[in-house]
């Protein structure tokens, strides 16, 4: 067992994520679907504290079961995985909103799971394979950044530069039960593609191409238009001047990409009242906790 015990405090950034294009290739006969989409970190940001401590001590969010908790799964991974034991308090500060799409509870796990990594000296790939049994996302933010990811999300391809971009999100005020079985369970053949779109895109962006939003598709923007909250934002976001609006994986959050911060704010300071919470954000560049993990073991 390798114990991790820090000197001084870590506060590490775990950012939400939106999705470039998503489209469902096929549903696979475990009852999964094969998907081709395009996942990029961006600067809405939750924050994790790690203190120094003489044991761990860690309380879940209010309503949260620590079974349930997938930063206290990931810490339990670690352990039973790789034989890594924190000796620390950790603070987790909630700023992503829940089940919108946007990956926060998944970027807490992987975030964590990525800095045990370097704390612990465990290559990443290795974490990143085992970080699949928490979830599709997990994998992707043990580094972030922006990549390709295809299987059921946990084959990643790194893309070595991100768009510089900005986004408009809106996450409407709306919970969906059971959310990713509902809306995968929506889906028909008729929905899926083959992920060529998407493929194209992900080619492109590996160039230093601009985002070609003639390639930004994602297969549960009709589902998702079934529920009025996300019809509203989307045609709002239209009516603001957004040229696509897109839901991030299966919603119910739904974002626009734009070139410039000053026209990302425009669009935002148009929406109307009452559509949801509304973010501006940018890209967020692979392995952002690097500099902070640096200086943690000197």
């Amino acid at each position: 067992m390798k114990s991790i015990e820090l000197a001084a405090p870590v506060r590490l950034r775990a950012p939400a994520k939106v999705n470039l294009g998503l489209e469902v290739v096929a549903r696979r006969p475990d009852g999964y679907h094969e998907v081709v989409t395009i996942l990029q970190s961006v600067s809405l940001f939750d924050t994790i504290d790690l203190l120094p401590a003489p044991a761990l001590r860690y309380t879940p969010p209010a309503g949260l079961e620590r079974e349930s908790d997938l930063l206290w799964r990931a810490v339990r991974l670690a352990e039973e995985r790789f034989g890594v034991r924190l000796r620390a308090q950790i603070r987790l500060e909630k700023h992503i909103p829940l089940a919108a799409g946007l990956g926060g509870g998944s970027s807490d796990a992987g975030t964590l799971l990525g800095a045990l990594a370097v704390l612990a000296g465990i290559p990443l790939d290795e974490v990143e394979r085992a970080a699949a049994a928490l979830g599709s996302d997990v994998p992707f933010f043990v580094r972030g950044g922006t990549a390709l990811a295809t299987g059921t999300g946990t084959d990643l391809a790194p893309l070595s530069t991100p768009p510089n971009v900005w986004f408009v999100v809106v996450a409407p005020d709306l919970v969906i039960p059971a959310k990713t079985a509902a809306l995968y369970g929506a889906l028909t053949p008729d929905h899926f593609t083959d992920g060529v779109a998407t493929r194209r895109l992900a080619a492109a962006l590996e160039r230093g191409d601009t985002l070609d939003p003639d390639l930004m598709h994602n297969t549960f923007t009709p589902v998702l238009r079934e529920w009025d909250a996300v019809s509203r934002a989307i045609d709002a976001l239209h009516a603001a001047g957004a040229q696509v609006v897109l839901p991030s994986g299966a919603g119910p959050s739904v974002f626009t990409v734009v070139p410039a911060q000053a026209v990302a704010n425009a669009i935002a300071d148009r929406l109307p009242a009452g559509i949801g919470r509304v973010y501006v954000c940018t890209t967020v560049a692979r392995d952002s906790n690097a500099s902070a993990l640096q200086a943690a073991v000197g």
